[in-house]
């Protein structure tokens, strides 16, 4: 009976492979690593912006669990909106970029208060931008997140609510 189960446990892992030993110890884990970047402009300040702001992988404590185990990064979707806007009404953001692991993303421009109050959200970044910086996580578990433009006025404050919707793949073995 002893030479039998070596045997068998043999004779199966050549007949499924280690391809379908490894699937059984992988798993998926899709999560928002998003993040809110608070901006606020004095009035009489430059209306030149830029403010930097870190997306974590640890954020997600089964991937904090698991960082060792980390075999590929996806990112699905990254977006913004804007939120909590005080400020004149016709208030724009102008040159608005985001730049994520060395990789520049052009926004344009924005009417801040209208962005607001329709609660629309920008889904932003190519498919090459976002598996660069799907790259970069996956190799350093955080990345630096710099948001700039130029505001029409000031004061003004508003919240840009950053999504990261992405996949981690861990595999234990």
């Amino acid at each position: 009976m002893k030479i039998k189960l070596p045997f068998l446990a043999i004779v199966l892992l050549t007949i499924f492979g280690c391809e379908e030993l490894d699937k059984l110890t992988e798993f998926d884990i899709t999560d928002n690593l998003g993040t809110t970047l608070k901006v606020s402009i004095p009035e009489g300040a430059p209306t030149n912006w830029s403010q930097e702001i870190t997306v974590d992988l640890a954020s997600n404590k089964q991937v904090q669990e698991n960082l060792d185990y980390v075999q590929n990064v996806t990112i699905n979707n990254l977006s913004f909106e804007i939120t909590n806007y005080i400020g004149a009404a016709d208030t724009q953001l102008t040159e608005a970029s985001i730049t994520v692991a060395g990789t520049s993303i052009s926004i344009g421009t924005i009417d801040l208060k209208t962005a607001d109050d329709a609660n629309q959200v920008f889904s932003i970044g190519t498919e090459e931008q976002l598996a660069i910086i799907a790259a970069y996580l996956k190799q350093a578990e955080s990345v630096t997140v710099t948001l700039s433009g130029i505001v029409s006025a000031s004061p003004v404050e508003f919240n840009v609510v950053i999504d990261v919707d992405a996949t981690i793949t861990i595999d234990v073995i």
